[in-house]
């Protein structure tokens, strides 16, 4: 595990009403926002956050590629803890970073592989890694420690069966001033539409964001099976542009489940 590297962070969570779905478990987008707040915290104890870099070097991170592995998903209340550390570098232009979602047991439930490069914020364009981060490389955890990466293209859907359309508002900007990243598999999950959304439960999601969405742009999401019956291929476009693809796999369940959520006068209790 990764906790063998002193690059690592552990931090931890409480999943909170805000973050639940209908059917009660924590959701894909929120699960993403609370692996980029742990990444956030990282990067700031090492002084590599975004922030910093935006300050000294005008860079920014850029999320590249995102694998998602789902034991189990984490319900209303539930204590958690995330660790994470960077677990690679790659040809000077990408660093790789582990994710691992604990229960209160410490137990993995949930675990992420990600892709990330650097961007010039005022030219858009990628950046080679600066020494200040490829030093860093000396203090990574052993390979075998590390998630396996995610590997192969993720193609978008051969066969259309559903899509929708959207417009990108202003509260889905981040602080690069694009569509922050948590948005890009919440909208592209949208076609498959609340009946299967509600009976099933995803097992795994494989991103690739490609190109960045601005404000105002007019997207489109579309979303078709792949062979394996509980297997979906995703894609997010403007116009001609391919900005994400998204391979996405479930399991069926029975919906809402009784007990699904806690009542506040229960989650107090637990604190």
């Amino acid at each position: 595990m990764i906790t063998q590297s002193p690059l690592h962070e552990t931090i931890a969570f409480r999943v909170a009403a805000s973050t639940i779905g209908p059917v009660g478990y924590l959701s894909l987008p929120h699960l993403i926002r609370m692996l980029q707040e742990a990444a956030m915290q990282n990067t700031r104890r090492l002084g590599i956050s975004s922030p910093e870099l935006i300050a000294s070097l005008n860079l920014s991170w850029v999320l590249r590629r995102q694998r998602i592995d789902v034991a189990r998903w984490p319900r209303l209340g539930d204590r958690l803890t995330v660790v994470t550390a960077p677990s690679g570098f790659e040809r000077r232009l990408l660093t790789f970073r582990d994710f691992y979602l604990l229960d209160a047991q410490g137990e993995a439930i949930i675990t992420a592989s990600s892709e990330w490069l650097l961007m010039n914020v005022t030219s858009r364009r990628l950046q080679v890694i600066p020494p200040v981060i490829a030093r860093l490389e000396t203090q990574l955890a052993p390979a075998a420690a590390h998630l396996k990466r995610p590997s192969g293209k993720i193609p978008p859907p051969t066969v259309l069966t559903s899509e929708r359309s959207y417009t990108v508002a202003y509260h889905q900007l981040d602080f690069n001033d694009h569509l922050t990243n948590p948005v890009f598999p919440e909208l592209m999950l949208e076609p498959l539409g609340h009946d299967f959304l509600t009976h099933h439960l995803l097992t795994q999601a494989d991103i690739a964001y490609q190109l960045e969405a601005r404000y105002d742009d007019a997207l489109t999401a579309q979303a078709g099976p792949e062979k394996d019956r509980l297997a979906y291929a995703h894609a997010l476009r403007r116009g001609d542009d391919l900005l994400a693809t998204m391979r996405t796999r479930w399991r069926k369940t029975q919906g809402r489940q009784s007990g699904g959520s806690l009542p506040y006068s229960s989650l107090a209790e637990k604190k």
